[in-house]
């Protein structure tokens, strides 16, 4: 039980480095565009989640662009609301990056809003969930917000995956045994003839074990 947990708990911080490497490291420029209609669900996100705005009607603006590469998608969707100022159209987008492997396990969202006020003012701009972090070939925004759903199944992933890098030494050992007893060697060391006690190792010959 202890290794179990050991290993979820190992697994766990496996995820969320290599959502953190995926968001440093991975470029959606060149990721696979898809293009979808809106939904009533993109909606209720947007009217739940947006920070700044709340008190205007938005409507969202088709196509939801969404960008894939390994580990990492960003998905866009822009809205337009008429200004209870001036009756001119308020601009809005939010840019929800999540991050991960095989699921997301992380996310954030950047929020821009552009009002239509009189006279014009600067645009609001609200990051939640982000870190900005600074490389020489740019900023990047990493999500740090986790998605509970997604980090246990990463973590079971990654356990398992750990637990099996475990088991592979011997295998290979068991491997390397049964290959030398074929050959008419001894399975340890590899000492030419198959004897019931190799004078060099001194491994016995009706061991279990394929090597030591």
């Amino acid at each position: 039980m202890l290794r179990f947990v050991a290993l979820l708990l190992a697994g766990g911080v496996v995820s969320w480095g290599i959502a953190v490497l995926a968001a440093s490291t991975s470029s959606t420029e060149t990721g696979t565009l898809h293009l979808a209609s809106v939904t009533a669900d993109d909606l209720q996100w947007w009217n739940e989640s947006m920070p700044v705005g709340r008190d205007l009607d938005w409507t969202l603006i088709d196509p939801r662009r969404r960008r894939l590469v390994p580990g990492l998608e960003v998905i866009t969707l822009e809205a337009r609301a008429i200004s209870l100022e001036t009756g001119q159209p308020d601009v809005a987008r939010a840019e929800w990056i999540r991050a991960g492997w095989p699921a997301p396990c992380l996310e954030g969202v950047s929020w821009f809003l552009m009002r239509a006020t009189s006279p014009p003012s600067s645009p609001e701009m609200v990051d939640e969930g982000l870190v900005p972090i600074e490389f020489e070939r740019g900023a990047r925004f990493i999500p740090i917000r986790p998605i509970m759903g997604g980090l246990i199944i990463n973590s079971i992933v990654m356990a398992a995956i750990l637990g099996g890098m475990g088991r592979v030494p011997a295998a290979a050992r068991w491997v390397r045994g049964r290959l030398r007893r074929r050959a008419g060697r001894c399975p340890a060391c590899g000492y030419p003839g198959l004897r019931i006690r190799c004078p060099e190792c001194g491994f016995h010959g009706n061991e279990p074990r394929g090597a030591c």
